[in-house]
């Protein structure tokens, strides 16, 4: 089954192994669409007076769509980024509208270290968790020593990694679908 999934990066930096990797997810899978988040305001409870920002408003209306979203989070100081963090209290909100709420999440991560980003995604779980989203249990996918995998164009070389990536995106479809009884 097909399914609009709505899919981000954590990082803002060009050449992220983690839009890289996301980008090569959305270029197999027909269902997963990319959201940047470069133009998200930093959140400020303030802002919401009059209702979401319009950039907060577009981030929060792709969630809402969706089927389901797919974080690919970098590791910054064993923890998640700034901006995936930011991203996901816009989203969590209360103020008007928390579009995470029963919201199917998958959530992986590249990084050049050797442990991947179990810190990040560890983190990610406990903010997603406070907002009500459904976070994919299994499989964790923890992508460590991403340089040596991914070549000059972003593109991941090793099959096995691949070939796990493609698994664990079908297991997200069965994943959404058992959330959507």
């Amino acid at each position: 089954m097909s399914y609009y999934i709505a899919g981000f990066a954590g990082s803002l930096r060009k050449g992220s192994f983690n839009k890289n990797v996301l980008n090569f997810v959305a270029e197999r899978e027909n269902d997963v669409y990319i959201h940047p988040l470069d133009e998200l305001p930093l959140f400020n409870a303030d802002l919401e007076s009059g209702g979401d920002p319009v950039q907060v408003k577009r981030w929060k209306d792709q969630i809402k769509q969706a089927d389901g979203l797919f974080i690919v989070t970098p590791e910054y100081s064993h923890a998640m980024p700034g901006v995936a963090k930011n991203a996901l209290d816009w989203a969590g909100s209360i103020a008007n509208e928390n579009v995470l709420d029963k919201k199917p999440v998958m959530i992986i991560g590249a990084s050049p270290t050797g442990m991947g980003t179990g810190f990040a995604q560890a983190q990610m779980r406990q903010v997603l968790a406070a907002c009500g989203a459904y976070v994919m249990p299994q499989p964790e996918v923890f992508i460590g020593r991403v340089h040596n995998i991914m070549d000059e164009n972003g593109r991941l070389t090793d099959q096995g990694t691949v070939d796990f990536l493609a698994d664990a995106i079908n297991e997200f479809r069965s994943f959404i679908a058992m959330c959507q009884q």
